[in-house]
C-alpha cells in the first residue's frame, strides 16, 4: 500500500469530479446491469439508466442479447420508455420510428427525408454486453477487454462460489444519500465490524481479516469463530461490483452513482435449489438485510461531515485499511490516465 492518507474530502461532493468520473470510470469499466433470466425469451427487453445513460437491453430473434442505447436516432427521444416486456420490434413513441430487435431502422415511412438519407445508416447506437454468473454486464466503452480478461482474479474465487442452477431469490434497493465511493470505503476494510456489525462480529475473526488487492479488484477473506457458518467470503471490483458469501448461496451487490452525494445500493441473492426460499429467507436473506442496515445507518452521517468543510482528509491504518487505500489510487489513477489520453490525443502539451 503506497497511500497512507484518504481522499481528499471533496471528491465526495464535487460536481466536477463526479462528472470525470462518469467518464473517465463509468463509461470505461465493464458495469452489471441485469441478471440473464430477466432476457431469456426472444423479444425480452429491459431499459435501465447506468450512469445517466439510458440503456436498452433486448433479446433478438436469433437468441443474441444485445444492448443499445435508448435514443432514437431521429430526434432522441428514449426508443422504449416501458421497464420491462416482450416485443417483436423497437418503437419510438415520438414519432412511430421503428427498430428491429438487432437495432436496425426500418425506412419510416411518410418521413419524406432529404436526398442523402438513407435509412440504413440510422441504426441504434450498439453498447458492448456479455454474461457471466448469470448476470448481464455491459460496457460503454469503443473497444473494451473482454469481461473475463476485465474480472481477473475475481472470476476464480466467484467461480468457486457460483453454480448454474443456483435460483434466483430476490432483490433489495437502497437509495442512499451518500455518493458511491463512500460506499465503496466503507465495503472496503474490516476495521468497522466490531462498532458497526455485531452478528458479523460474533460469526468471524475481525482481527485476521485479509485483502488481496490486484488487477483492479479486493479479495477479502476473514475465518469464522467456532460454531459459525459463515465462511467470510467477499470481493469488490473496481468500480461497484461486489460479491458477498453468508452462509449458503451468493449475494452480487453493485454501488451506482446517481448524483455526487446520492448513490443507489442493490443486491441480488442466489440460493441453491436444494434450498426453499423461506429457509434461505430466514437465515442468509435476514444476515444479509441486517448488514447493509446497519451500514446505511452510519454511511450518510459520513457523508454529511464529509461535506461540512471541517474534514479534508485522514490517515489509514496500513493493517486494516489497505483496500481503501488501494481504492483510492485506482480513483486517482484512472482519472489522469483517462485525462492525459485526451491531452495526448488531441495533441496538447
Amino acid at each position: 500500500m503506497n497511500r497512507t492518507t484518504t481522499l481528499k474530502s471533496h471528491y465526495y461532493y464535487d460536481e466536477a469530479i463526479f462528472a470525470k468520473e462518469v467518464e473517465c470510470i463509468f463509461k470505461e469499466e465493464w458495469l452489471w446491469v441485469a441478471r440473464s433470466e430477466q432476457l431469456s425469451k426472444q423479444g425480452d427487453f429491459i431499459t435501465t439508466d447506468v450512469a445517466q445513460f439510458p440503456i436498452v437491453l433486448v433479446r433478438g430473434k436469433d437468441n443474441i442479447l444485445r444492448a443499445f442505447h435508448n435514443i432514437c436516432r431521429h430526434r432522441a427521444s428514449k426508443v422504449e420508455l416501458r421497464k420491462s416486456g416482450n416485443c417483436k420490434q423497437l418503437v419510438c413513441p415520438y414519432h412511430g420510428w421503428r427498430y428491429s430487435l438487432q437495432g436496425q431502422l426500418s425506412n419510416p415511412p411518410k418521413f419524406h427525408g432529404s436526398d442523402s438519407f438513407d435509412h440504413n445508416d440510422h441504426s441504434l447506437y450498439p453498447v458492448n454486453i456479455e454474461e457471466k454468473y448469470g448476470l448481464v454486464f455491459i460496457n460503454l466503452s469503443s473497444q473494451p477487454k473482454s469481461l473475463i480478461e476485465w474480472l481477473g482474479p475475481f472470476n476464480n474465487v466467484v467461480g468457486d462460489q457460483y453454480s448454474d442452477d443456483f435460483l434466483f431469490h430476490n432483490e433489495l434497493k437502497f437509495d442512499v444519500h451518500a455518493n458511491w465511493k463512500t460506499y465503496v470505503d466503507n465495503y472496503q476494510e474490516g476495521y468497522h465490524i466490531p462498532s458497526v456489525h455485531p452478528q458479523l462480529n460474533r460469526d468471524v475473526i475481525w482481527e485476521e481479516y485479509e485483502l488481496l488487492n490486484s488487477h483492479d479488484c479486493s479479495i477479502h477473506s476473514v475465518p469464522e469463530k467456532g460454531g459459525s457458518d459463515q465462511p467470510g467470503s467477499f470481493g469488490w471490483h473496481f468500480p461497484n461490483f461486489i460479491f458477498n458469501i453468508y452462509g449458503r448461496g451468493i449475494v452480487y451487490q453493485r454501488i451506482d452513482p446517481l448524483r455526487p452525494k446520492w448513490c443507489r445500493v442493490i443486491y441480488n441473492l442466489f440460493r441453491p435449489p436444494d434450498i426453499s426460499y423461506d429457509d434461505f429467507e430466514n437465515n442468509e436473506g435476514k444476515y444479509q438485510l441486517e448488514v447493509s442496515l446497519e451500514d446505511q445507518e452510519l454511511i450518510p452521517e459520513i457523508q454529511h461531515n464529509l461535506q461540512t468543510g471541517i474534514y479534508t482528509s485522514g490517515p489509514l491504518s496500513t493493517k486494516y485499511e489497505t483496500g481503501v487505500a488501494y481504492f483510492h489510487d485506482l480513483i486517482i489513477n484512472k482519472i489522469n490516465r483517462e485525462l492525459n489520453n485526451d491531452s495526448n490525443n488531441r495533441g496538447d502539451r
